[in-house]
């Protein structure tokens, strides 16, 4: 019974590590058109309620030099102490924070950072941008598998699936395979012991 159990064990644990390299991925993408407008949320303000300032920092995708886009303080209601591009704009209070960049270009492309200050600087997961005809083979395997498109989540899913059947149709047959050789085992003991005895008993008669 114990073996059975460390194989059930055993199985599950292989089955947990083949699907866990499917949510490994902690980077929300956000696809653009030139010119276009798009909005940036800011959540990592809602685990603090003492926030003193706010900053959004940039890192371009060819140099990955990071650059600090603006900054604010944050008291009643925020107020700018840093902007480094006319075009990008923070709005909220409190509870919300978010960075608005206007008339898109191709250079605005990278990862973007938020991040707060209470008594230490806090950032929330990044967000890469791309433009939706230059998205690369690299940065398509940073999505997040919450916003991977419609067909390719549900491609993830059907491999995943055929891992967990290929695994635990694996795992069944050598559980399966290990049952049978318990009970053909047993079935062996038995009737070499019922042999035995009478063989015994046949031999007492004899005497």
């Amino acid at each position: 019974m114990e073996k059975i159990m460390l194989f059930c064990v055993f199985s599950y644990l292989i089955v947990q590590i083949s699907s866990s390299d499917v949510s490994e991925h902690n980077v929300t993408l956000l696809r653009f058109r030139l010119n276009e407008n798009i909005t940036m949320n800011c959540s990592i303000n809602d685990r603090f309620t003492n926030i003193n300032e706010i900053a959004w920092y940039h890192q371009n995708p060819e140099s990955g030099r990071l650059t600090l886009l603006l900054s604010a303080k944050i008291w009643s209601s925020l107020h700018i102490q840093y902007s480094q591009n006319r075009r990008m704009r923070v709005h909220g209070d409190r509870k919300s924070i978010s960075l608005d960049i206007i008339g898109l270009m191709e250079s605005d492309s990278g990862l973007y950072f938020c991040g707060i200050t209470n008594l230490i600087m806090y950032f929330d997961k990044p967000i890469r941008l791309v433009m939706e005809d230059k998205l690369t083979d690299r940065e398509d395997k940073v999505q997040s598998v919450t916003d991977l498109p419609e067909s390719t989540a549900s491609t993830v899913e059907a491999m995943l699936t055929e891992r967990v059947m290929m695994f635990g149709g694996a795992g069944l047959a050598v559980f399966v395979f290990f049952l049978a050789t318990v009970v053909a085992g047993g079935i062996i003991h038995c009737y070499g012991w019922q042999k035995g005895w009478a063989t015994a008993k046949r031999a007492g008669l004899t005497d």
